[in-house]
């Protein structure tokens, strides 16, 4: 798949420097870190004299991340995680680059790490501030009321109650998760291919994608419609030894595939942006379903986390299963999610694509966003199944073959055997130069000259997620 060029960024850059208080910006083509404006700090400071010096004394006891003239990028190692630039002759500090010609920042893995923690506590903080800001101001306008303005009473009980009702909900759903145990199972069945580090720690992997055929188990039974989840992911056979770029997550009654743009430029040493995209909706995700606006408000989340911390760039599609059947699925790129109905696909998620073989996608370089995605919500009923993957299933499996595959199973077969029957099915077909594909229809007419008859597999990391109903 290709991914998008820096052109785009800039634009991007100021877009979002209008609508956003959060604003990133990049130097070059990958891999610099990128500052953000905190929207309780404005983006340029002078100094008094006094407050200068002091600076000036104490930043010069440190080494400069970067210079460019009377410029130089510090690391916020106090408050904000940020890089920020310091002027040494006039005292101003800016969030932004302040020269076209400033050089990109490379940071150690030690200050990557220390970065991060900064930029969370950061976030939290700013986050408490704000909902604190917010339930004074109901109070404030609670007190005010008079029995005399029953109008204005009436609207300051319902945003008092309205900011209660929030917090006691937030509890009511922290002690709830805190009752439910879910276990989760993650096993290999190759685990003479399963890696402890070597090429692939440098991508930054973990137990979301930790073996060369990786499995990964969720059973509830607790709930109205009870689930059977399960994935597996196979890598690309040239990237077996650093476990390839797709990743998953199973968590609760919310899963997701994340597809590595394989067309992407990415730095050694620092980890995938797929596989930061599922580590970090699973460090989030709670063990209830959840909506399509909150499924959008997660993913962005995280891709707003990856494009400061990652590599490549990743397709991203994302399900939540409530236990009334209620299924939502947000999809950017050409992953893929279907249900089966009694043999038969009863509806699946679109594509989006820019044209063929470049997915919308997220990185730091793309402007697409979760928000630009297709969504799905549908009913679901025991006796469904639910089948996501990233396109190394779909681009070589039509929805016949899927179909087959369900039916040749049985109703009670375990998603973890579907799962990796699914997958299995779709590297042999992958690997036959003779099979017809969905991926050769479309790459005949776009005139791959590898697909000029048509036919043929492609070879690709496939990953795979099986929800059974019951």
């Amino acid at each position: 798949m290709m991914s998008f060029g820096m052109r785009m960024s800039t634009y991007y850059s100021l877009s979002l420097l209008i609508t956003m208080s959060l604003i990133f910006s990049s130097n070059n083509n990958n891999g610099s870190c990128h500052a953000f404006i905190p929207s309780s700090t404005t983006s340029s400071v002078t100094r008094s004299s006094t407050t200068f010096e002091k600076e000036k004394g104490a930043l010069y006891a440190r080494e400069a991340l970067a210079t460019d003239g009377d410029w130089n990028a510090y690391l916020d190692e106090e408050t904000t995680g940020l890089i920020y630039y310091f002027n040494t002759k006039n005292g101003e500090s800016v969030w932004l680059p302040p020269t076209d010609t400033f050089p990109s920042i490379q940071l150690s893995p030690e200050l990557k790490s220390k970065a991060k923690t900064l930029q969370k506590e950061y976030q939290k903080s700013k986050n408490e501030q704000e909902e604190e800001a917010a339930a004074e101001a109901a109070a404030v306008a609670a007190a005010a009321v008079t029995e005399e303005d029953t109008t204005t009473k009436e609207e300051s009980s319902f945003f008092g109650n309205l900011f209660r009702n929030r917090d006691e909900k937030k509890n009511d759903e922290e002690l709830e998760q805190k009752k439910k145990e879910q276990e989760t199972i993650v096993s290999s069945e190759n685990t003479n291919n399963q890696r402890k580090g070597g090429l692939f720690s440098m991508f930054g992997g973990d137990k979301a994608n930790e073996g060369a055929a990786m499995i990964e188990t969720t059973t509830d039974d607790s709930s109205s419609i009870s689930i059977d989840m399960s994935a597996y992911v196979l890598p690309h056979p040239a990237k077996v030894r650093w476990g390839g770029e797709d990743a998953v997550f199973c968590k609760g009654r919310t899963f997701g595939v994340f597809d590595g743009v394989s067309g992407a430029e990415k730095l050694d040493g620092i980890p995938l942006y797929s596989v930061t995209l599922a580590q970090e909706m699973k460090e989030t995700i709670g063990q209830e379903a959840i909506s399509l606006s909150e499924i959008t408000k997660q993913l962005t989340d995280a891709a707003e986390f990856a494009d400061n911390s990652a590599t490549g760039a990743s397709t991203a599609v994302v399900g939540s299963l409530a236990d009334n059947g209620a299924f939502n699925v947000l999809n950017v790129g050409d992953s893929l999610c279907m249900v089966v109905r009694n043999d038969a696909v009863l509806t699946r998620t679109k594509d989006i694509v820019h044209y063929f073989d470049c997915p919308y996608q997220l990185s730091e370089d793309s402007p697409d966003r979760p928000r630009d995605g297709t969504k799905l919500s549908v009913r679901v009923q025991k006796g469904d199944t639910i089948l996501m993957g990233s396109d190394g299933v779909f681009d070589n499996l039509d929805d016949t073959a899927v179909c087959k595959i369900v039916k040749e199973q049985g109703s009670q077969t375990r998603a973890a055997v579907l799962a990796r029957k699914v997958v299995e099915a779709s590297r042999r077909v992958s690997l036959d130069p003779t099979a017809n594909t969905p991926y050769a229809v479309f790459a005949k007419k776009d005139g791959d000259p590898e697909y000029e008859d048509g036919v043929g597999g492609k070879v690709d990391d496939v990953s795979c997620i099986v929800v059974r109903c019951s």
